[in-house]
């Protein structure tokens, strides 16, 4: 199979818009979030030494749907129920035995496509899709700490720390683990609004599409630069020089100028524990069983590690 393609960023930092874009490819199915590349894996792992047979894959698609909350992708989940999908994942699994097989077939049935691919919000996951498809590539969408907390804030209510938290993540990641890795193409948000054509194309070209559609993808799915720089109007100075301290380090590392910090500010273990779990501590305390199968530790240590 060719290469997956990954659209990675945090929340409220384009990713919708970039997956309209690559979505609309003709060769490319791609999940809205999808939870199923991820979550599969634990699941996968308990069900691959029975997947030999037809009654066994049948088995294990049952356990996927009862076990994958994924419910932005419904009609990718409803493929699971589909005979014709179950024979083309055994027919992948016996070809090549293994999660990253059954899963492309799954993904590439959706729209009887060559290519699949995801948007996900947790660049910390991405050595966990790396295990599994060790040529995926990533097309990593940065934005100005201040807008992706203006937003976030607006649509979310998120707290000021846990947008800095989330924020902080992502960027480190990426300054700590990219460098001059071919997989991955790091884009600023209003850079690439401001002319999506080269991501578009590196993203296509690097996993062997055609960049053809790319003009009129373009054209269909413009980039809006000025919108993106509203918080420069609506940004209260007091939430802007907070998030400019908690996210300085990193902000001048991706080269973002903080305006009203004099320096950074340290968001201390106690208070990123504080804001994860009133983000997501209900969450889990309902479904205490989803920490494996959605690499919670993975995360809180990727969150918590500094």
């Amino acid at each position: 199979m060719p290469p997956a393609l990954f659209v990675v960023g945090t929340s409220r930092s384009g990713t919708s818009w970039a997956f309209d874009l690559c979505a609309s490819h003709p060769d490319m199915s791609m999940g809205y979030e999808s939870k199923l590349p991820v979550e599969g894996i634990e699941v996968h792992r308990r069900w691959k030494d029975r997947l030999g047979d037809r009654s066994g894959m049948e088995a294990f698609f049952a356990a996927l749907r009862q076990e994958v909350d994924d419910p932005s992708n419904a009609d990718l989940l409803s493929r699971l129920e589909q005979p014709d999908v179950v024979d083309r994942a055994l027919a992948a699994n016996r070809e090549r035995p293994g999660w990253s097989a059954i899963c492309e077939a799954i993904f590439c049935s959706l729209e009887d496509t060559t290519h699949w691919g995801n948007k996900m919000l947790r660049i910390e996951l991405v050595p966990a899709l790396l295990e599994h498809w060790p040529d995926a590539r990533f097309l990593v969408l940065t934005r100005d700490p201040r807008g992706v907390m203006a937003s976030q804030s607006k649509m979310f209510d998120h707290s000021v720390e846990y947008s800095a938290l989330y924020w902080n993540t992502h960027a480190n990641w990426i300054v700590e683990h990219v460098g001059d890795d071919p997989r991955y193409r790091v884009v600023d948000l209003v850079d690439m609004a401001r002319d999506p054509a080269p991501s578009l194309e590196w993203a296509f070209s690097s996993v062997g599409l055609s960049t053809e559609p790319v003009p009129g993808l373009v054209e269909r799915f413009p980039g809006d630069p000025e919108r993106l720089e509203a918080w420069r109007r609506t940004l209260a100075p007091d939430r802007q020089r907070r998030i400019e301290e908690y996210c300085y380090d990193a902000m001048e590392q991706l080269g973002y100028r903080p305006e009203l910090a004099a320096g950074p500010r340290r968001l201390g273990p106690v208070r990123r524990a504080v804001a994860l779990a009133r983000e997501h501590g209900g969450e889990l305390l309902r479904d205490p069983g989803s920490i494996r199968r959605k690499q919670v530790g993975r995360r809180i240590r990727s969150a918590l590690g500094r």
